[in-house]
């Protein structure tokens, strides 16, 4: 009896032994599933945010695309408001929309909202426009004069209560703005889908408080859609499970903990897969695939520090199309997109493993050749690339044809630093280039003439500069029908006490690479004021570079200088270039207001030697233009440049506008120029750009210029 109350005992002391055991293991894996739970919670939460990003980012994408697409289409500055009636400008929006795959697009006026002229897919018509009014509505600014809408350049996503669509808006010159919108279809959303590993991606209405779901705003800004998706995991569930069965057996906890360990080992590749994917979308080229400039240029540095280790040598291409614009201008951006692509796995087939093809922008490219025999392993390469280059790219069923220009640097010969390097490369790219294109060309170690430029800009033009040592010197325009002075237009030079006098062409452009081009059109403009006080009766007309116009504090500089000076604006005429109106078309019409404002005149200079130049006479508020000189120097060739000028100047004179001549050398042209109705002309045949005290003496004459023949400074 006293052995079986002893195993009794025993047995009792083992099962009060076990109970603490077996409740600290109940608590460390309660605890273990707290922790998973609140770990798993946070990394589902990660995804969902994450997916919801990837959602948003595609939907934005395709809006940015659409507006970009829109953009780039040159017909969208000037179609839609040089209709004659509404019946023709429907006729235009019917033919925009169906290029670009819209259901709806509408021309609005931007003094009243009012609809110039719509167009859209029949059966949804009357229910986009109405939306689309609810949106302009809504967009009004109240204001003393009367209603104006506030609508700008933006792109966004949108749903009208029957599906999602991609809105555009885009203002069209100073009154109008076109509104266009595209449907996202499930097709769409289908690729999305797939694109984002995001399963299920749909459309439903209402909205749903749920992590997989995002509400997408309507026209007046209401929500009653949301994006859907199924979730990516089930991580809840197998926390479920593993509660329930680490209570029940601590064999079945470990199976189920393995099972945790190989699904967080899953989702956490799956998670390194996603950084992987954003990781080589951010490093590479989103059209072609290739590395992009900043992946290029981490690579060439590793590379030159390499072989600064090592004897070996390291060459770089720099590569730019030839008649890439044209294939453009064409067939259109989505052809230049494949003929990019393919010229890009046309080159990286030329390539070893160790070599690298990059896309830096646009249609330019860039080798990285890491190790390199000899320099003519290089130029067979090249020529194979050209040759590559050369054949006929089929597209579309269409064979398109370009070129390709080549530069070529050597490492550690022409450079062992990257900026050096690729400065070379650029120098041999700009010398194939004025070669003639469709060639390859070695950088030159002895100093041609444009690094003996730029060298001799960073030396001396700056010194120039604060020194005063540049001068000016002024050509005279007259009146057609006199021939008695006008105005004049200011001219820099510069005559270098080593190097003798400097072509402008030269030391202007050269000082705009180098970042002088401000500091000297600020002195152009002051000396030309100071010049300007002693001739009261006479209008200084004064070159402006894109750069310098560009400056935030461009206005306020003409302002003080012509304070200082202590002349009145109205003598002041600023020759702007086509160039200054391109890079940026908003700053510098808001530029030219300020300028017209406090009473300086605009001239447009160049006239007619780019493709827009209607454009910017329709647009921005120009005072005078000034037809180029080449139209006269072919005019005696070519009966066409005779029938340009006779337009350009009725154009001008249409518009209100002065005329000015340039390049004027003999009497027959000038004979011309005034049966034609020009105002204005300039050139040789009245006198070469002169010092000011010509100037002078010529302000004085009443006679002809063309008979005073002054002397040429």
């Amino acid at each position: 009896m006293n052995v079986s109350k002893n195993r009794a005992t025993k047995a009792h002391s083992f099962s009060l032994s076990i109970i603490p055991i077996a409740l600290l293991i109940i608590c460390v894996l309660g605890a273990m599933a707290i922790l998973a739970n609140r770990a798993t919670s946070r990394t589902v939460g990660q995804g969902h945010e994450r997916e919801r990003r990837q959602v948003l980012q595609s939907f934005t994408f395709e809006a940015d695309n659409l507006l970009q697409t829109l953009v780039r289409d040159e017909a969208i500055g000037d179609s839609f408001f040089t209709q004659r009636n509404s019946e023709t400008l429907e006729k235009t929006l019917q033919r925009f929309s169906r290029r670009h795959n819209l259901d709806y697009i509408g021309v609005f006026s931007r003094v009243d909202g009012i609809a110039l002229g719509e167009s859209g897919e029949a059966d949804i018509m009357a229910h986009r426009a109405a939306s689309v009014r609810l949106l302009v509505e809504n967009s009004k600014m109240r204001s003393v004069e009367g209603s104006t809408i506030g609508i700008g350049r933006e792109a966004r996503f949108v749903q009208d209560g029957q599906g999602l669509l991609v809105l555009v808006t885009i203002p069209v010159g100073r009154s109008g703005v076109v509104i266009a919108t595209r449907p996202i279809s499930s097709n769409v959303l289908r690729r999305f889908s797939t694109m984002l590993a995001i399963p299920n991606l749909r459309l439903i209405m209402g909205i749903r408080n749920d992590p997989n779901s995002t509400p997408i705003p309507s026209f007046d800004g209401s929500t009653r859609m949301s994006v859907i998706w199924d979730a990516n995991n089930e991580a809840y569930d197998m926390l479920g499970e593993l509660a329930v069965y680490g209570m029940i057996a601590t064999l079945l906890i470990g199976a189920v903990g393995v099972y945790l360990f190989r699904r967080i080992r899953l989702r956490t590749e799956e998670i390194l897969r996603r950084e992987a994917k954003a990781h080589h979308e951010a490093s590479h080229d989103v059209l072609s695939g290739l590395p992009n400039r900043a992946v290029y240029c981490e690579i060439l540095m590793e590379t030159l520090e390499e072989i600064k280790k090592k004897d070996q040598q390291a060459a770089v291409m720099l590569l730019d199309l030839d008649k890439f614009k044209e294939i453009n201008d064409t067939y259109g951006h989505a052809a230049g997109d494949k003929v990019l692509i393919e010229f890009g796995n046309r080159t990286k087939e030329l390539l070893r493993q160790s070599d690298i093809v990059a896309r830096l922008g646009g249609d330019e490219f860039a080798v990285l050749l890491p190790a390199i025999r000899s320099q003519q392993d290089v130029t067979r390469l090249a020529q194979a690339i050209i040759d590559a280059a050369n054949l006929p790219f089929m597209i579309d069923g269409i064979a398109m044809r370009i070129g390709v220009t080549i530069g070529i640097a050597l490492a550690p010969d022409d450079g062992n630093d990257m900026a050096t390097i690729l400065r070379c490369a650029d120098t041999a790219l700009y010398r194939a280039k004025n070669d003639g294109r469709n060639r390859f060309a070695l950088y030159e170690h002895k100093l041609n003439e444009v690094e003996r430029m730029r060298k001799l800009v960073d030396d001396d033009l700056r010194g120039a500069i604060e020194r005063d040592e540049l001068t000016l010197v002024y050509q005279p325009q007259v009146h057609a029908d006199t021939g008695r002075l006008a105005s004049v237009e200011a001219l820099v030079r510069w005559r270098h006490p080593v190097h003798g006098v400097i072509s402008p062409a030269t030391f202007i452009s050269a000082a705009e690479e180098r970042g002088l081009i401000v500091a000297l059109g600020e002195w152009v403009l002051r000396r030309a004021c100071k010049d300007a006080a002693r001739w009261p009766n006479l209008r200084v007309g004064v070159n402006v570079s894109a750069t310098q116009f560009r400056q935030k504090d461009f206005v306020d500089s003409v302002q003080r200088v012509m304070s200082e000076a202590n002349i009145e604006p109205a003598r002041i005429e600023v020759e702007l270039t086509e160039g200054v109106l391109v890079h940026d078309a908003d700053q510098a019409e808001a530029a030219m207001m300020q300028l017209r404002a406090i009473g300086v005149k605009l001239a447009l200079d160049d006239f007619g030697t780019g493709y827009s130049s209607l454009i910017y006479l329709r647009r921005f508020a120009f005072d005078k233009i000034k037809i180029d000189k080449s139209f006269l120097d072919s005019m005696e060739s070519s009966g066409e440049s005779a029938i340009l000028v006779h337009s350009v100047v009725h154009l001008g004179r249409a518009l209100g506008l002065e005329v000015t001549a340039e390049g004027v050398e003999t009497e027959e042209q000038r004979r011309f120029l005034q049966a034609v109705g020009c105002h204005f002309l300039q050139g040789y045949l009245f006198s070469r750009p002169v010092p000011p005290e010509e100037i002078d003496r010529l302000i004085t004459l009443t006679e002809d210029l063309s008979l005073a023949a002054p002397k040429a400074a």
